[in-house]
């Protein structure tokens, strides 16, 4: 940083005070006790960069007395650009400043600052990488403060070279590491507890693949035997439905074979042991060709009833199509109707238009002789309200003008009768009635006069009036009767009109619902075509399916002529023994049993047929409980297998969940133990020290060339960074100060006030010299404010020699002094001169 100018209005003892410095190298700064030195080159600068700069002092303080604004312009060089910081203070009211940091680019003034003022403070920190008192403690000698540094403790020193050297960035690089170290750390802690508990789950995966398994097979076993007991049942069904058909035949023989065994019973109970066994042996034997033939049609019949069974689901197909396209029709029909509905509504309403639109143009008539006549009727009740006005006028006009008359002839009267009155009495004229009188007399010419000039000419305007306005009203032909009748015509016509002004969109609907209607009906022909189809299809099929209820009850028929097929050899014995026993006994009952043989021959058929109803119906219950048990069974086995199903799923979920946490949590780690070795390398015992044991060899270089020179080699510096622990074995981190002469080190307490100041001068011209050198924070400007009023006029003139040596190591060197003869050794003096209260700054 370099100065370049600096603008002061109102501060401290400061009017105004314009500084040049862009032409200063090395200077002088003179000028008498308060007249501003110190404010300007020490405080100034630093109040505009830094603030409230000055400990116990408020910014109203800085204020000049008598002034209510104070300002502070400093104009620097940074890093190649140009800035400027004007901060501002003012007391009024509760108090304001301002802090404005401006960069030149171009030639124009553009803003760098902040929304707040400590915030712009932070813009202008991070700008110059330094604060007041690292500023402060390598660039200025402030008065009275030029042992600062030295006169510091070990640690505030080895701050203070921290600061200078920069090192504060590495605390905040060290507490970013802590944090994202922190940071890192919670998203570890968090995955492997996340990892813990998914593996806990994880666990259960083996059982729950094994209970899927196992679950599985039992629904396929569950599922294989609820089809075989549906088959079970169905075919039992079957039977049953075959056999009460049967059942109910036999018990109508029963009743017809009653008659007969009745008119029988004598004859049987004689040939009832021979008849039994020749009545079984006979059927046996009368049927042998047909249980034969009907042995081998059982086996022709069950291959004809599997070749139908094979052929029903395709029924089945064509029974839902059938379904689905006549309720695909029934609502193509229920469209269709709809919109025949609504063709024959607006058909109907269309039908009338011709009549409507007649009825409507006579309404726009008759609507246009009704606003003549209400025209008429507006004129007309204006003139009859002017006439009805006149008329008012008129009579109030004549009753005024009949009371003036009756008024005028009934005092002129009453004057005529005191007139009489006088010419009779013969009153003395000093009689008070006979003056009275005297007084009416003499009004009596003028009352007479009044009454003849009573102006009756108001009452004639008025009625020329009344007379126009009537013929006004003549003139209008206003016709009331008519103008009732046309108004009724209207009333009675604008429902028709209305009606006619609504078919005008109603055409346009009529042939949209007649294309829909359209639509409809080809979609119906289309239904009704695919209807016939299917019904066709059906019908074929359901005639060649026909046969299968009759096959299937035939097959269950002939399964009885099958088993009786073993019977036949046993049945010829029984015939030969018994037919010669019961030969009479048939002659007599023959025609009767003949009629018996049928019924009974088709009773033991269907016995035989029913034999095992009941044993099936109990095998039908039996099968129906069982299949209603499987189905429980299998719905709670697929309940089962569908929240296994869902565990898996979420154990799935939860396994790519831990290879993701796993996968990342590798990395994390790394990072982690990256961070700790930065935040060991950020810290005092890492890369700071070094940096540090790097720089104390250079400071001490820098002050014992400075020293040397003012001391002429008498005194040196050694700075010590460590030293022995008391306590126990080791190092501490120290910045100790050991000045040595021509006997040996000493500390720099021990040394006298004047060779103190050289040590001082030495040691921060050498850290002013080494803050230069920092790059990001380079302050190439040095201040020294009254530091050689101690020295005696040798070693003065050796202070004097190396501030000039020095200043070749910056590009400004300001020195505040008041000895003149120090002044004399500078080349460039900037006095300060009081001119009425103001102050002059001249730079020579």
């Amino acid at each position: 940083m370099i100065p370049l100018r600096l603008i002061i209005h109102n501060f401290r003892a400061i009017e105004f005070a314009d500084i040049d410095l862009s032409a200063v190298t090395l200077a002088a700064i003179a000028g008498r006790n308060g007249a501003g030195k110190s404010s300007a080159f020490t405080l100034g600068p630093r109040f505009a960069l830094f603030g409230d700069v000055i400990k116990g002092i408020s910014l109203d303080d800085l204020v000049r007395r008598g002034a209510q604004e104070m300002s502070v312009e400093f104009h620097f060089e940074h890093q190649s650009s140009v800035y400027r910081v004007i901060r501002t203070r003012s007391t009024k009211g509760k108090g304001k400043s301002t802090l404005e940091l401006q960069k030149q680019v171009y030639g124009q003034w553009e803003s760098r600052s902040a929304e707040k003022i400590v915030d712009t403070e932070a813009v202008i920190r991070n700008l110059l990488n330094l604060d007041d008192e690292t500023f402060t403690s390598s660039s200025m000698i402030l008065q009275g403060q030029a042992n600062a540094f030295t006169g510091a403790t070990a640690g505030k020193r080895k701050e203070t070279l921290s600061q200078i050297l920069g090192l504060n960035v590495y605390e905040q690089l060290q507490e970013r590491a802590r944090q994202r170290a922190a940071l890192l750390h919670i998203e570890i802690e968090k995955a492997k507890d996340k990892l813990l508990t998914l593996d806990e789950r994880l666990n259960d995966w083996p059982l729950k693949e094994e209970e899927l398994f196992n679950a599985e097979k039992q629904h396929s076993i569950a599922s294989a035997q609820v089809v075989s007991d549906e088959a079970a049942v169905k075919l039992a069904e079957a039977h049953i439905a075959a056999f009460d058909g049967k059942r109910d035949r036999i018990k109508q023989i029963d009743l017809d074979t009653a008659t007969i065994d009745e008119e029988i019973v004598a004859l049987q109970k004689e040939k009832t042991g021979h008849l039994e066994r020749l009545e079984r042996a006979e059927k046996i034997l009368a049927n042998e060709t047909a249980i034969t033939e009907k042995a081998l049609e059982l086996e022709q019949i069950k291959q004809q009833i599997a070749a139908l069974e094979a052929r029903k689901p395709e029924l089945d197909r064509l029974e839902r199509d059938l379904s689905a396209t006549q309720l695909d029709f029934y609502q193509l029909k229920d469209d269709s109707d709809q919109l025949s509905e609504r063709i024959t509504v607006l058909q109907q309403q269309l039908a009338g238009r011709d009549s409507l639109q007649q009825q409507a143009e006579v309404y726009e008539t008759e609507a246009q002789q009704l606003q003549t006549h209400e025209e008429k009727a507006d004129k007309w009740n204006l003139l009859a309200a002017e006439i009805a006005s006149l008329q008012s006028q008129h009579q109030r006009e004549e009753s005024r003008l009949k009371l003036e008359e009756q008024r005028l002839a009934d005092k002129i009267t009453t004057l005529e009768q005191q007139e009489t009155h006088i010419h009779d009495s013969g009153c003395l004229p000093t009689c008070k009635f006979q003056q009275a009188a005297a007084v009416a007399l003499a009004e009596l010419p003028t009352l007479r006069q009044q009454l003849e000039e009573l102006d009756w000419s108001s009452l004639v305007g008025i009625m020329a009036k009344i007379a126009a306005l009537e013929a006004d009203q003549a003139n209008l032909k206003y016709d009331n009767a008519a103008h009732r009748t046309c108004k009724a015509r209207v009333d009675e016509l604008r429902q028709a009109s209305s009606q006619y002004a609504q078919l005008a969109g109603k055409d346009e609907l009529l042939q949209q619902l007649k294309q829909q209607q359209a639509e409809k009906s080809e979609r119906m022909d289309a239904a009704r075509q695919r209807l016939n189809d299917l019904q066709l299809q059906t019908v074929d099929l359901e005639t060649v399916l026909a046969p299968l209820p009759e096959l299937s009850a035939k097959a269950i028929d002939l399964e009885r002529w099958a088993r009786l097929k073993d019977q036949i050899s046993a049945a010829h014995e029984s015939v030969a023994n018994a037919s010669e026993r019961i030969t009479a006994i048939d002659k007599e009952i023959v025609s009767k049993q003949d009629r018996k043989e049928k019924l009974e021959n088709e009773k033991n058929s269907l016995v035989i047929e029913t034999f095992e109803y009941d044993s099936l119906k109990r095998e039908l219950d039996q099968l129906q409980n069982v299949l209603q048990d499987r189905r429980r069974q299998l719905a709670a086995l697929a309940e089962q297998i569908g929240g296994i199903k869902t565990v898996l799923t979420a154990l799935e979920a939860d396994q790519q969940e831990r290879d993701r946490i796993a996968t990342e949590l590798e990395p994390k780690a790394k990072r982690w133990t990256r961070y700790q070795t930065l935040i060991k390398a950020f810290g005092r015992d890492g890369i700071p020290a070094l940096i540090i044991e790097n720089a104390v060899p250079q400071l001490e270089r820098i002050a014992n060339e400075i020293l040397g020179q003012m001391s002429k080699g008498k005194h040196y510096v050694r700075f010590e960074t460590q030293k022995e622990l008391k306590t126990r074995a080791g190092l501490s981190e120290t910045l100790d100060i050991l000045i040595g002469d021509w006997t040996a080190e000493r500390p720099y307490e021990t040394y006298s006030g004047g060779e103190q100041l050289r040590i001082d001068y030495a040691i921060r011209f050498a850290l002013a010299e080494l803050l230069a050198q920092r790059a990001g924070s380079k302050v190439e400007w040095l201040t020294i404010d009254e530091g050689l009023g101690s020295q005696d006029a040798e070693h003065r003139a050796l202070v004097l020699e190396s501030i000039k040596s020095v200043a070749e190591r910056f590009k400004k060197v300001l020195v505040i002094t008041h000895i003149e003869d120090a002044q004399a050794a500078f080349d460039q003096i900037i006095r300060f001169d009081n001119n009425d209260g103001s102050i002059e700054v001249l730079v020579a």
